[in-house]
């Protein structure tokens, strides 16, 4: 593998809380603004907004922090191309939401209130989530094999 697109294991975590916090800012930077903007006549969106972080933080995405860290955790080699921080089947999912989103949101198809409780959600879910990812960067946690205990000088490289 080229020393070009060949980055430290414990990167790739970095860039997947980079990439999860940039995509949890843009879908909340759409979601939060038109949930203010429809003031207090609809305050019933802030609690389903709620729900909606609730079941996609917990339910979805917090699993798929552990699947993707496990899963670059157990790779045998120390560094890995940068694209790796995802798998073939997460990109096509990011793929076919992103696209879906727009196209619901383009075509009108929904009115504003559900894309603006639905969207802040989980734009906070996913911002969570990257942050999540961070925490793991800062402790090098990828870098310990599952099971083995890191010593507390492992953390200080």
């Amino acid at each position: 593998m080229s020393d070009l697109v060949a980055i430290p294991k414990n990167t790739l975590i970095l860039i997947a809380g980079m990439v999860w916090c940039v995509a949890g800012a843009m879908v909340s930077g759409i979601g939060l603004p038109l949930l203010w903007n429809l003031g207090v006549a609809r305050l019933i969106l802030y609690p389903l907004a709620g729900v909606v972080f609730l079941i996609f933080y917990f339910l979805i995405f917090s699993r798929l922090v552990i699947k993707h860290t496990e899963r670059i955790r157990e790779r045998p080699e120390q560094r890995l191309p940068f694209w790796n921080f995802f798998d073939t089947s997460s990109y096509v999912v990011m793929v076919i939401m992103m696209a879906g989103g727009m196209w619901l949101r383009l075509a009108h198809i929904l009115p504003n209130w559900i894309i603006a409780f639905f969207y802040s959600g989980l734009g906070i879910a996913l911002f969570s989530c990257g942050v999540r990812f961070l925490g793991l960067f800062s402790q090098k946690d990828v870098l310990s094999v599952k099971g083995e205990q890191s010593s507390p000088t492992d953390k200080l490289d």
